[in-house]
């Protein structure tokens, strides 16, 4: 049976990423504690809970809020990515079957369709799904443990960044392409093309790309 602890780390997430509670809302505990019915204590230790993975920041005197990354953060948080991304992209490469790739293919025209509508929560959520299924295909339990610990930060970003569906639609135009090479294994075109898909959101530093030898 899940505590009220786990119920309330349940919710908030929820609130969090279905855009209910947006990035630097200050997070009232005991307007959630009414909201869920249930008293404060579990709702201070879930957003404890929350705020050790970086979806939730506690100060002293202000209570919890919403993360929102500054552009330092959100560029040192592209580095990362891009290396992980490249990492599963060529793991997924090498293990992946024709029914994995059929699979990537398939969420990335699912992305497609919510930008096209300007379904901005589905987007971002499709968005991340893609990118954590080709973590998924490396079978690397590690890797798709950082995957995911790093995705829920990139979802807040994608949040606090989305402009328009034109732009939106221009910046996922690289997930079917990505799978392409992807399935045929050109590891120099896998790299190119998750550099291009992250810069400018990220403004990624134009030495980055020199860490990666086929580059």
């Amino acid at each position: 049976m899940r505590t009220q602890s786990a119920i309330a780390y349940e919710q908030i997430k929820e609130m969090i990423f279905q855009m209910e509670l947006l990035p630097g809302t200050r997070i009232s505990e005991v307007q959630i504690a009414k909201k869920l019915s249930i008293s404060r204590t579990p709702i201070h230790d879930a957003l404890r809970s929350l705020a050790a993975e970086g979806l939730v920041r506690i100060e002293p005197n202000r209570g919890a809020t919403v993360s929102k990354f500054t552009d330092r953060e959100t560029k040192e948080i592209g580095a990362v990515r891009l290396s992980l991304d490249i990492l599963s992209e060529q793991l997924a490469s090498y293990y992946g079957s024709a029914s994995d790739f059929d699979h990537l293919d398939n969420l990335a025209e699912e992305c497609e369709k919510a930008a096209s509508l300007g379904d901005i929560y589905g987007r971002i959520r499709t968005d991340c799904d893609f990118h954590l299924a080709i973590s998924e295909v490396t079978k690397n339990a590690l890797l798709i443990e950082q995957q995911h610990t790093i995705y829920q930060q990139i979802y807040l970003i994608q949040i606090s960044k989305y402009t328009d569906v034109q732009h939106s639609i221009l910046q996922i135009g690289h997930h079917k392409p990505m799978v392409s090479a992807m399935r045929i294994g050109d590891f120099e075109q896998i790299q190119l093309l998750t550099y291009q898909h992250l810069i400018g959101f990220y403004h990624i530093d134009s030495y980055l790309p020199k860490c990666f030898s086929t580059l």
